[in-house]
């Protein structure tokens, strides 16, 4: 396998794992975070056929408290709401809204000056929103383990369980290794890439992102194609691969700003059971998020 067909590889395993994991929030800290972003109306396509347009609007707000249990163990909990709304034109078979509504469940232990061990899970709803019932429940966990070669320098490794999904379980590799002063590179998701940390206030970032995740379908979009069943009572995986810039601006001890922009160089609806993908052109994003903590 070429060096090229590697990166690719390798690219395609952390964009699955993101997508798997995308409502996972592991780093989560006592906080209120409001946040949106805007992904660029684009040509969407099955295959050589063109069929129509697609522009993307993402709102997320998210409640988290951490709690203290002993010197080498934390609880975590909360409440998260996302929704893609999607806007399109022409004879799409996508739903109006992608959302979650969900609680936030993790359980952090430190074994040893070493090796640590983390839970987290987000029972919810995860689906259209056109009804909300026992089906469109869903529980995606993540497990993992932690490795401190050195305070600078952390690997993870873990597993990614979604039943929604079409990769139901899927391992997952991290890294985190401040290579330098103010300089970190980060392997994970939803976001790999560097991170500088220029003053206190102010970190410019340079990497992936990814957003998305596994939903169920309810309301009825009818047959896309000849010989695929209709689309309903069913899951798609939608993700969308960034390449961008970002800041992150601390306004006051406890509140921040985060800035990012760049482009969508994969966006993609899959309904895996019904054998359907859709593909859109890339294009270009930006969002603004803010958090604050207590």
């Amino acid at each position: 396998m070429s060096c090229m067909n590697r990166s690719l590889a390798f690219l395609g395993f952390l964009a699955a794992a993101a997508l798997a994991s995308a409502t996972m929030r592991p780093s989560l800290l006592s906080s209120v975070s409001v946040e949106t972003s805007y992904s660029s109306e684009e040509t969407v396509a099955r295959g050589a056929t063109d069929l129509g347009e697609l522009s993307i609007t993402h709102f997320g707000v998210s409640f988290s408290r951490r709690h203290v249990l002993s010197e080498s163990g934390s609880l975590t909990y909360g409440l998260a709401y996302t929704a893609h709304e999607l806007d399109a034109t022409g004879p799409l078979p996508l739903p109006g809204t992608l959302a979650e509504l969900s609680l936030n469940l993790g359980w952090q232990h430190r074994l040893s000056p070493q090796w640590s061990v983390a839970v987290f899970a987000r029972p919810g709803f995860y689906g259209d929103f056109e009804e909300l019932d026992a089906d469109s429940l869903n529980v995606p966990l993540l497990a993992l383990t932690n490795y401190a070669v050195s305070p600078d320098l952390v690997w993870s490794f873990g597993l990614n369980v979604n039943a929604f999904s079409d990769n139901p379980v899927l391992p997952v590799v991290g890294v985190r290794w401040q290579f330098a002063p103010g300089w970190t590179f980060n392997v994970g998701f939803p976001r790999s890439g560097f991170t500088w940390q220029v003053t206190d206030q102010l970190a410019l970032r340079a990497g992936v992102g990814f957003q998305g995740g596994s939903f169920r379908i309810t309301e009825n979009l009818g047959v896309p194609a000849p010989g695929i069943a209709r689309l309903a009572n069913t899951y798609v995986d939608y993700r969308e691969v960034r390449a961008g810039l970002g800041l992150d601006y601390a306004l006051g001890d406890r509140l921040s700003l985060a800035l990012d922009a760049g482009a969508v160089t994969d966006r993609k609806f899959d309904y895996f059971d019904r054998g359907y993908r859709l593909d859109s052109d890339t294009g270009f994003y930006g969002a603004l998020a803010l958090k604050a903590s207590f």
